[in-house]
């Protein structure tokens, strides 16, 4: 009896917290039995359950439906990742594969002879190559015998006579920009060397390109090597070497400037044309006609610089000319059929020589006779 009039202040006073809250009828009244009471209890769990499940069932469901988009995205882009993974290792065996069938692969295409050229492109040459070169051409130019011995192995008495000879031709050179590519071994390189002819009486320079190999002797010291065309290997590194763009670049380069010259000067043309002619007097001769030697040179097997050194003529000596193969004067030397290079030769009482004087091991071509304006020395 007491409880409804406190109920009934409870539901006064707090009626917020105790909305919710349901007496059973019996306690209103004062009268229940202890069964009756547990009935009640667990009926009124069940239905604050309900309830409150009802009020919540919403959000019950905004989460999962949220979890199972999550669950779904992540095992889709697992899935589309691992796909993409499969197909990528595929692409690559297929082109790993067809690298060396597809008609337009680099592999096909010589691009590998591009990256061995690129791997030995060509550079301007450091202070000590630049350094030898400009000794080199300071001393030819002012006939120092001594320095070139220096400079140049294997400097014989042949070459001195070809320096010596030059200064009826050349006053001097004037050496511009020096190049360098990777040579055989790790202390060599082959040196390019643009420079100009100062010519006797001509003003105009007349530009030229050597092709020079140097390496480094037992003491340190960069030196150039006299005999680079007497080895076979060398001679064709060097050989390979001008068939590169870069050099073919250079080549090109100096023959316009050379062209120029000739354009801008006719007396620089004719002094770069008249060269030469004195060979051309010893290998037009009739057969049968006396040549004498203008200098000390090597007679060959064959006409040209690669053959056996049959012997040595001296300067001032006559020989007997037996025939021509290009600019090669055949002779008999003791027997044998020998060959001698016709600018060595002249005939009758002449005594003067060529600008490319020299012996037979010895190449050594003015831009003109070169046609690429390149000075090959061997």
């Amino acid at each position: 009896m007491l409880l409804a009039p406190v109920a009934q202040w409870i539901e006064q006073w707090f009626p917020v917290p105790c909305a919710g809250v349901r007496f059973p009828s019996g306690v209103l009244h004062g009268t229940m039995n202890s069964s009756d009471a547990l009935y009640h209890k667990e009926d009124k769990n069940l239905d604050d359950f309900r309830e409150w499940l009802s009020d919540n069932l919403r959000y019950f469901m905004l989460g999962g439906a949220i979890l199972i988009i999550v669950l779904v995205l992540f095992f889709g882009v697992r899935a589309c990742v691992g796909s993409n993974k499969g197909n990528s290792g595929d692409g690559q065996k297929t082109a790993t594969k067809d690298q060396g069938n597809v008609p337009s692969s680099p592999t096909n295409e010589g691009e590998s002879d591009e990256k061995k050229e690129d791997a030995n492109s060509m550079e301007k040459a450091d202070a000590d190559i630049t350094a030898l070169i400009k000794s080199y051409y300071k001393a030819l130019g002012e006939k120092d015998i001594a320095t070139l011995k220096t400079l140049e192995d294997d400097f014989t008495p042949s070459d001195e006579s070809k320096v010596t000879n030059l200064k009826d031709y050349i006053e001097g050179y004037e050496v511009g920009d020096v190049y360098t590519k990777k040579g055989m071994t790790e202390d060599s390189y082959v040196v390019y060397a643009c420079f100009s002819y100062i010519c006797q009486n001509i003003e105009t320079k007349a530009p030229a390109l050597t092709q020079f190999y140097v390496y480094k002797n037992s003491d340190g010291s960069w030196i150039i090597d006299n005999d680079a065309m007497q080895d076979p290997d060398i001679s064709a590194y060097l050989e390979k070497q001008l068939s590169d763009s870069d050099v073919a670049e250079l080549v090109t380069k100096v023959q316009n400037e050379l062209d120029q010259a000739q354009q801008k000067d006719e007396a620089l043309a004719a002094f770069l044309n008249g060269l030469g002619d004195e060979s051309d007097v010893s290998v037009q001769a009739q057969n049968g006609t006396l040549l004498t030697v203008a200098e000390e040179c090597n007679v060959r097997a064959e006409a040209n610089t690669d053959s056996e050194i049959l012997g040595v003529i001296s300067e001032g000596e006559q020989v007997e000319k037996t025939g021509t193969d290009g600019e090669w004067v055949q002779i008999d030397y003791d027997g044998q059929t020998g060959y001698i290079r016709g600018d060595l030769l002249t005939d009758g009482s002449e005594s003067d020589t060529s600008e490319d004087s020299g012996d037979s091991d010895s190449e050594e071509y003015d831009s003109q006779d070169s046609g690429s304006g390149e000075e090959e020395q061997e």
